[in-house]
């Protein structure tokens, strides 16, 4: 005789079946239990609500958990924003021009990207040694705490080296 295993249960949402629309598609329940913070705002059409997700980043959850100040968490987004736009996300979509080679060669840059990513790479050979931290967390998204950890410092610190690198950016924009 086998034992059946409980369900789990989940978590209450927000709002169910307090709101007028009881019925209204609040997601899925997985978008629950990853501890994203979601907002509830009035949507475009009376009486509807819509869901935001506020924690896509890193960079996100620590705004949210006052770890990191606004003029900080503007600095860190324009940095990635500059990578995204200069092609340094990997491709999604494959081209469908003729290939010249197997590695994505310079000239598939437009000229706006390679100037953006000129840009980035100034930003960042001017912030010197704190560089590092802001291509990990920024660019890459992952946390200070495994920065520090990567490099075999105390985990805690990386927290206070990402402030001090994301203030240095800001100064740089003068944001």
């Amino acid at each position: 005789m086998t034992r059946r295993r409980a369900k789990p249960a989940l978590p209450k949402r927000e709002g169910a079946d307090t709101s007028a629309h009881a019925g209204a598609d609040a997601g899925p329940p997985e978008r629950y239990r990853h501890g994203d913070t979601i907002q509830s705002e009035p949507g475009d059409r009376a009486g509807l609500e819509v869901r935001r997700v506020m924690t896509q980043n890193v960079l996100d959850r620590y705004l949210i958990r006052d770890s990191i100040e606004r003029r900080q968490f503007d600095a860190g987004m324009k940095l990635f924003r500059l990578w995204r736009a200069s092609g340094g996300s990997p491709r999604v979509i494959a081209s469908y021009g003729p290939r010249a080679g197997d590695a994505q060669d310079a000239h598939d840059l437009s000229d706006r990207q390679a100037a953006l990513r000129a840009s980035v790479t100034g930003v960042l050979r001017r912030m010197g040694p704190l560089s590092g931290i802001l291509v990990h967390v920024c660019i890459c998204d992952e946390s200070a705490r495994a920065w520090a950890t990567a490099r075999g410092q105390a985990p805690q610190g990386g927290i206070v080296v990402l402030r001090l690198a994301l203030d240095a950016l800001a100064d740089h924009w003068r944001l």
